[in-house]
Parts: C-alpha cells; sequence; structure tokens
C-alpha cells in the first residue's frame, strides 16, 4: 500500500471514530429528539401526544434536563434559561416538585387559559392565551433568578400563585386551583 493511500485510509479511520454515535445520541435519535436543542427537547417531550407515562423518563430540575432508558441517564444543562410547566385544575391534581415530562398528567388537557407571569417589580413578563398540552401542563420558558407571580384564568376562575426561578426552585407547579 503506498503512503498516500496508507494516510488516507488512517484519517478514514479517525475521523469515523470521532463520528461514532454515543449512547446519549443513540437515545435521542432512537426518541425522536436527535438534532434538537435541550429547549426543544423538552418541548417535543412536554407536547407529545402519547400517553402518559412515556416508554422512558425525562424529567425537569431547576437546572437541567435529566433522561434515562433504565439503565443510563442523560443530563442535559439548561443553560441561562428557567422551565416551569404548571398545571391548572378544578377539582383533582397531584403533587409534583421537579415535572416529570414523561409521567405526569394534569386534569385539563387541551384547554386554553390566560396565563400572565409578572416579576417583583411588577413587570409583565408573560401575558398570553395558552393552550395546555396533551398532559394537561402549560410550558413557560422564564428567566432565571427571577420572583413574581403566576395568575391562570379559565372560564371566570382563577388561580393565582407565587414563582422564583432560582437554583433549587420547583420545575412542577401542581397548586394552581382555579375558583
Amino acid at each position: 500500500m503506498s503512503k498516500t493511500a496508507s494516510l488516507l485510509l488512517l484519517s478514514l479511520l479517525a475521523s469515523s471514530a470521532v463520528f461514532a454515535a454515543t449512547p446519549e445520541s443513540e437515545f435521542l435519535a432512537a426518541h425522536g429528539l436527535a438534532g434538537k436543542s435541550v429547549e426543544q427537547i423538552i418541548e417535543t417531550i412536554d407536547q407529545t401526544p402519547q400517553n402518559r407515562p412515556l416508554p422512558y423518563s425525562a424529567s425537569v430540575t431547576s437546572a437541567a434536563l435529566k433522561l434515562s432508558d433504565g439503565e443510563q441517564t442523560y443530563t442535559l444543562p439548561l443553560g441561562d434559561k428557567f422551565y416551569l410547566s404548571a398545571a391548572p385544575y378544578e377539582t383533582q391534581t397531584h403533587p409534583c416538585f421537579n415535572h416529570s415530562l414523561s409521567g405526569c398528567q394534569g386534569e385539563m388537557p387541551n384547554s386554553t387559559f390566560d396565563v400572565k407571569v409578572t416579576d417583583n417589580k411588577g413587570n409583565t413578563v408573560i401575558q398570553e392565551k395558552m393552550k395546555s398540552y396533551q398532559n394537561g401542563f402549560i410550558g413557560l420558558w422564564l428567566p432565571r433568578n427571577m420572583e413574581g407571580s403566576l395568575e391562570v384564568s379559565y372560564n371566570g376562575k382563577k388561580a393565582v400563585h407565587p414563582i422564583t426561578t432560582q437554583d433549587d426552585s420547583q420545575t412542577c407547579l401542581t397548586e394552581l386551583q382555579l375558583q
């Protein structure tokens, strides 16, 4: 084999090792999440029309998205944003601190709410009509290190709850009883 051919073969072998699939990339590909940002992965899972629980585990903490196939866990940092998933309800809820994208089910799927997030300085962060996902939750991307309140209205009923987006804050808000 010529020196050029040997170098070419060595180069091809080295570059294919760089592009070898990792268990994390294989997991993402198997669940239709490959090539997405962490924000897009969270939104895709939270908005999936599949019944809960999903065939894999996915949860959001204040700092990261955690995915698991039962054998390995993959942790993807959230960066400078905070994800709060809120489930307004009228009669039934469940206790929750870190939102399980793959397991949590709220009482009011596919319902349209008036949602308002205000910080402690009185600034409106979000004010819009939002439709809950198939799992009964509304996903909110918020700035980090914020304190304020979340107000949700539906058919003349309203719920208001204080929120924080600190490193130790909850990401699953199920205490929004509409009254």
